[in-house]
């Protein structure tokens, strides 16, 4: 997502039309549609691959954009996040305008009122599956879940746990540790449509915690804080522990709109 509207804003800041590709199958079940309203215009991933012989693929860096001034069509793939000009909006505000697909916001809605809406809460987002990056896996491991999920619940005995977990055994062994979880289980296979529905209704549900712990060197945690904005600390085992102050969005679906709130 990074990638796709930092792209977006890429070409409304040059005056420039948009489309992108997205690609479906196998190994990732939903578009982009599925996910969240989203109008532009969509071309088939073979398109752009062929459209590459003639407009090669350009990386995020953009220090190539001065010598393609004169091309008519820039096509950018990469994995990182585009590295934009100083007077480009942020793709982070992007984020925070799009509104989810008609499944998602009712997930997030009926999940966030039976479950989540009487008070603060914390979110914890885990990533135990197997394709994990090795990193994530050494660095944010269970028991520091396990460990830091008591030291919160010491200090505010009542507090409400949303789990985000990539497996259902990660959910039941936190769930089974520490009182106080809630979370969506059954998800499906992985990155299945259905899996993947349940992974952005998740995403709203983290953003509209009042703090966060997530996995170290994963996107996944640090999307729903930009979506969140600032008014929401992101905690890893590589960070520094607890909020200055907290806060409370007066939407779900609008996570970066907040109230000060107290535990």
């Amino acid at each position: 997502m990074r990638v796709l509207l930092g792209a977006r804003v890429l070409a409304r800041h040059r005056d420039r039309g948009f489309a992108y590709a997205w690609p479906t199958g196998r190994f990732f079940g939903a578009s982009l549609t599925t996910l969240w309203d989203f109008e532009d215009l969509r071309v088939p991933a073979w398109f752009s691959r062929a459209l590459a012989l003639r407009y090669t693929y350009r990386d995020e860096t953009l220090g190539w954009m001065q010598d393609a001034e004169g091309s008519r069509l820039w096509q950018i793939q990469t994995a990182h996040a585009l590295a934009l000009p100083a007077d480009c909006p942020s793709w982070s505000d992007e984020l925070r305008a799009l509104r989810p697909a008609a499944e998602v916001r009712e997930r997030v809605l009926q999940f966030h009122r039976r479950y989540l809406a009487s008070a603060p809460y914390v979110g914890v987002m885990v990533r135990s599956h197997a394709v994990a990056h090795s990193e994530t896996l050494l660095s944010s491991p269970l028991e520091w879940y396990e460990r830091r999920m008591h030291e919160i619940r010491e200090r505010s005995p009542h507090v409400v746990f949303f789990v985000s977990a990539d497996t259902d055994e990660a959910f039941h062994r936190l769930a089974s540790s520490v009182p106080g979880c809630v979370g969506f289980q059954g998800k499906g296979p992985y990155n299945s449509a259905q899996a993947l529905v349940a992974s952005v209704a998740d995403l709203y549900l983290l953003a509209a915690s009042s703090h966060m712990l997530g996995a170290h060197y994963s996107s996944f945690p640090e999307l729903a804080q930009r979506l969140a904005g600032d008014g929401l600390l992101l905690e890893t085992s590589r960070s520094p522990t607890g909020p200055a102050q907290i806060s409370v969005p007066e939407s779900p679906l609008r996570p970066h709109v907040r109230l000060a709130a107290a535990w």
